[in-house]
């Protein structure tokens, strides 16, 4: 909203989660995800939401998932487009499957370069915390070996079936990540 811009986006979150329920627990980490805090954050969860906004953090979120055990939902968005994929590690394609390793940098735009339309975040976002639901409630199918991407301008659904790769450098057969390490970020990342 107008009023939180200037806010830490943590403080902002936690204020609408207690308006809209006064009763749930809001735990707050005001600090950035790193290689280093990344496994003790996740600790606690069953089922971790990645709502990132930057690809050095997405692929550690994957990482520390991958290596914690913890199922997750990943989602991105640009512009009119989002997309979406669940995954259960060591048992399904993971976002490195999918993704390998973040673009190098200039090659797509930040969201304060291109913009965001808040509806596509609205309907990603409610998308997730669908799967979280079904996860926790072991109900449903999961968005498991499949990509789903909305395009707005469209109103339009699509999903893409994605397989595990055997050469997957997180979870294929000779993986090369074998611990957790910082993506440097891509120019387009940086605060400026």
């Amino acid at each position: 909203a107008t009023p939180d811009i200037g806010r830490a986006k943590v403080d902002s979150a936690a204020e609408k989660f207690r308006a809209i329920n006064p009763d749930v627990t809001v735990r707050t980490y005001r600090e950035r995800l790193t290689a280093a805090n990344a496994l003790a954050r996740l600790r606690d969860y069953d089922f971790i939401v990645d709502g990132t906004d930057n690809f050095a953090s997405k692929f550690l979120v994957a990482d520390a998932c991958h290596f914690a055990g913890k199922p997750y939902s990943h989602a991105g968005i640009l512009r009119f487009e989002g997309q979406l994929l669940t995954v259960r590690p060591c048992a399904t394609a993971c976002y490195r499957c999918v993704f390998n390793a973040p673009p190098p940098a200039g090659a797509v735009p930040s969201c304060s370069q291109a913009g965001v339309l808040g509806a596509v975040a609205g309907v990603v976002g409610a998308l997730q915390a669908a799967e979280a639901l079904k996860f926790l409630l072991g109900q449903g199918e999961l968005l498991t070996n499949s990509l789903l991407i909305y395009d707005a301008l469209r109103a339009d659904f699509r999903k893409v079936r994605v397989k595990r790769n055997p050469l997957c450098p997180l979870c294929g057969a000779a993986p090369t990540i074998t611990e957790l390490q910082d993506e440097a970020p891509a120019a387009c990342d940086l605060k400026r």
